[in-house]
């Protein structure tokens, strides 16, 4: 069982990270190898809209530091997509992630797609916000939730909306994290 993490914070030990290093953990604890794109880190590129995807599909013709990630999207068991809330929206850097794996859909006859990540899998989100109302980001949330998740077949195991994260950080919070473990359990099949 190996569990892959997503990290579209900016920050390496903001509230956004401390959750998804948090399901990681009980990923592990449960038995599994975990990975994780940090991809404020990386060396990468959005989508060109070059569209050669759809000639080699499944494939981004960019190489960059994201193109391996986007691999293990397809290899993975399970995967987490973490992120805060900025501006109203995704992080910029999960919305980068989120314009490439327009390479991962494929066309299906007739009109629509079809995914070439494997239908199955189990993915988790981690969001953060300032905001102390859950509810607030919900078409941000649902969006990223169906593009990087369930509009690949993904089944989802389980969510946290961190709210208030400035006035109520994530890393003080205990029965946040053992959420957040629990959920990394799930996904390891707990």
């Amino acid at each position: 069982m190996n569990v892959l993490a997503i990290n579209g914070s900016p920050r390496k030990n903001g509230n956004s990270s401390t959750l998804i290093r948090a399901m990681l953990e009980g990923a592990e604890a449960y038995g599994a190898e975990t990975a994780e794109a940090y991809l404020h880190g990386l060396n990468m590129k959005g989508c060109m809209g070059c569209l050669s995807c759809r000639k080699i599909y499944g494939i981004c013709a960019q190489k960059d530091e994201l193109s391996p990630f986007l691999e293990s999207v397809k290899t993975a068991d399970a995967v987490i997509f973490g992120c805060p809330i900025y501006m109203y929206r995704i992080s910029g850097q999960m919305k980068l992630y989120i314009d490439r794996t327009y390479s991962l859909y494929t066309p299906r006859e007739g009109g629509g797609y079809n995914s070439a990540v494997p239908a199955g899998k189990r993915f988790a989100l981690a969001i953060s916000q300032g905001a102390p109302d859950p509810e607030q980001y919900q078409r941000s949330i649902r969006w990223l939730a169906g593009m990087a998740g369930t509009g690949h077949g993904m089944q989802e195991a389980g969510r946290i909306v961190h709210v208030n994260s400035q006035a109520r950080p994530a890393a003080g919070d205990e029965a946040l994290l053992e959420e957040a473990r629990a959920i990394g359990r799930r996904l390891a099949g707990a």
